[in-house]
């Protein structure tokens, strides 16, 4: 196979030949990169341009922010340690204007800040150092997500007792307790937003002034979901409200299931 020798920042990369100027799909064309660390940033946006994309470079929030084209792009590529407005706001502000990816890639470790990314609207979190051919990949499967069919009839179904969610495509997901509580007091709200407290206390979880154990909880059941389903999770995270329902599901009675 023939290749190209591609280096930057220290890194090499053997890029087959047939691959430059035509990226491998699923993957989006056009992505922004936000990040202070401006060598990282400008070879990772080299590395996809050589993919096919048209990659575009901000050094911090506040200039993709005066550049006023948020809804201009497929995908965004964020840090969280940037200067000025943070990394997690940028991704709340990015997804209330844009419903395109967002992968955040950041040297900032623990759990805290995994959960808050995610909670902020984040698709993804992946840790530096990264190679660029895993954030690449990272990209890819967002993104395959966000290009798959969904059925355009069929809906989402959750047993009466809330111990199962059916996908419309009818893969099982078995819920816990607390998360079959959870996604009670979502569906009995229908489309409304419900709020961090409603849901800790439906739920019983343990409350606390972040509401971190309610915001894991939900993380792991939107995994689980996607994991054992094939697609993203009927519900979405309301910044500095709750979650709520983003797709319909229905409530299964008794003589539905036993058919």
């Amino acid at each position: 196979m023939a290749l190209e020798h591609f280096q930057s920042g220290g890194e090499s990369f053997d890029l087959p030949l047939y691959q430059r100027g035509r990226v491998m799909e699923p993957f989006p064309s056009n992505i922004c990169i936000v990040d202070d660390d401006a060598d990282f940033a400008e070879f990772l946006a080299e590395y996809l341009r050589i993919r096919g994309c048209s990659c575009t470079v901000f050094n911090a929030a506040e200039e993709l922010m005066q550049a006023g084209n948020i809804e201009s792009y497929d995908f965004f590529i964020v840090d969280l340690g940037l200067p000025g407005v943070d990394g997690t706001d940028l991704a709340v502000l990015i997804r209330s204007r844009n419903p395109g990816g967002i992968l955040v890639v950041s040297g900032r470790l623990g759990a805290d800040a995994f959960i808050s990314a995610l909670a902020a609207g984040a698709d993804m979190f992946v840790n530096k150092p990264v190679r660029f051919d895993q954030v690449t990949h990272a990209v890819s499967s967002i993104w395959r997500r966000f290009r798959e069919p969904r059925a355009r009839t069929a809906s989402w179904k959750i047993t009466h007792d809330f111990s199962e969610l059916i996908s419309p495509t009818e893969l099982k997901i078995s819920l816990t307790p607390m998360e079959g509580k959870l996604m009670q007091k979502l569906v009995e709200n229908a489309q409304l937003s419900v709020s961090r407290l409603d849901l800790a206390l439906a739920a019983g979880i343990s409350g606390s002034v972040d509401y971190r154990n309610l915001d894991a909880t939900f993380f792991r059941l939107r995994r689980k979901i996607e994991r054992d389903a094939g697609r993203p999770s009927p519900f979405r995270t309301v910044h500095a409200v709750g979650y709520q329902l983003s797709e319909t599901v229905d409530l299964l009675l008794k003589a539905d299931i036993s058919r």
